[in-house]
């Protein structure tokens, strides 16, 4: 018997379930022979499949030179079974008998398929390729004259372009967002005895002349202010069990750039843009890449440059929302967890009074310190 119609539930891919869902066909699959799911006409399911794939994948005959005497077409090519079932990475839970795999097959194309653009990196490989060499470049080859090295092409961005693609970015999905001022943020100073007196000082930044560790966010001289989303992840942050740790409290809404979470990556049978899907695919890469935990060992001047002056740059940026306060990033040791290094100086901390004839505006104020244990 044929397939004339297949549900939502023969498929595992979570877009192509809710396609089917929102036709809203009657209950009795063709393919698995069960009436617990919706079903969908497989001719149209399989247009709809077939539209998506050519949004990030081309026609061979289409675009790639062909040559007899070297073996056909001159690029990577894919046959409809490995792009479907290998590339998309399509999975059909009920189908043991492989009736449902055939029959997708026998609508699709037959034709052979390519890159989407066989003369340009994708989006994502392009970004993706420039951040590589711009870390190269911060660590071993250019440590502060670098922003106009390389070239901007479709397939390559000069650092400078690179950064504000990223910043771009980072404001169209929303990553630009205020923390609220009822919101409790800490800092552990594992170094202060039990019986020494303290005050708001001594849970800021270290003063200029101090300033002498290399962070994940700043050089050694440009100090910050880290702080965390409790007093637990800011005691396993400084990798100790008990702590003097420090609250403090917005004055008012903190703009930051939130990289704790970002959105899930759109699947390839969604109906994302097609470039807003690549670029938030880098940007997952990107968020991974400067969160990755860096050893203290001799390297760590150079392992922690690229985020350095990545925050250097969001720090002067000029997003729509205005230049932000801060960047939240999740922690690596404290499950849900999230640290904030907020770019605050003495004035910003009411830790010193303004210039004169300026008044006091303080972003964010000290609360009081206990001790806390894991």
């Amino acid at each position: 018997m044929s397939i004339e119609r297949v549900c939502s539930a023969c498929f595992d891919d979570d877009d192509i379930r809710e396609w089917i869902r929102k036709v809203g066909g009657p209950r009795g699959c063709d393919a698995c022979g069960k009436f617990d799911s919706p079903t969908c006409a497989l001719p149209d399911l399989c247009d709809h499949i077939q539209s998506c794939l050519e949004r990030y994948w081309g026609f061979a005959v289409e675009q790639l030179p062909y040559e007899s005497a070297e073996g056909g077409y001159q690029g990577t090519t894919w046959d409809t079974t490995e792009i479907l079932f290998d590339e998309a990475g399509l999975s059909l839970p009920r189908d043991e008998k492989y009736r449902l795999f055939y029959a997708l097959l026998g609508e699709l194309t037959e034709e052979i398929w390519c890159e989407y653009d066989w003369l340009t990196l994708d989006v994502d490989i392009a970004l993706r390729t420039s951040w590589d060499r711009f870390c190269e470049t911060v660590k071993h080859r250019r440590r502060f004259f670098f922003h106009s090295d390389g070239t901007d092409d479709r397939d390559s961005y000069t650092p400078a372009t690179l950064l504000a693609s990223i910043a771009r970015i980072g404001q169209r999905i929303g990553l630009i967002r205020s923390l609220p001022i009822d919101i409790k943020l800490w800092r552990a100073r594992p170094d202060i005895p039990r019986k020494q007196k303290v005050g708001a000082a001594d849970f800021g930044p270290p003063p200029l002349r101090l300033a002498h560790q290399n962070n994940r966010m700043n050089p050694p001289g440009i100090p910050m202010l880290y702080l965390a989303s409790t007093a637990k992840t800011a005691l396993r942050e400084t990798r100790v069990k008990e702590s003097l740790v420090g609250k403090w409290r917005p004055l008012r809404p903190l703009r930051i750039l939130d990289l704790r979470s970002l959105p899930d990556v759109p699947g390839i049978f969604s109906d994302a843009d097609r470039t807003a899907r690549l670029t938030l695919r880098f940007l997952h890469h990107f968020g991974r890449e400067i969160m990755t935990p860096v050893a203290r060992d001799q390297r760590v001047h150079i392992d922690y440059l690229p985020s350095q002056v990545v925050t250097e740059f969001f720090r002067g940026f000029e997003f729509e929302q205005g230049r932000v306060e801060g960047i939240a990033y999740g922690s690596t040791v404290s499950k849900g967890g999230w640290n904030l290094a907020l770019f605050a100086d003495p004035i910003d901390l009411g830790l010193e009074e303004p210039a004169w004839g300026s008044k006091p505006d303080p972003w964010i104020i000290f609360e009081s310190s206990a001790w806390f244990h894991l």
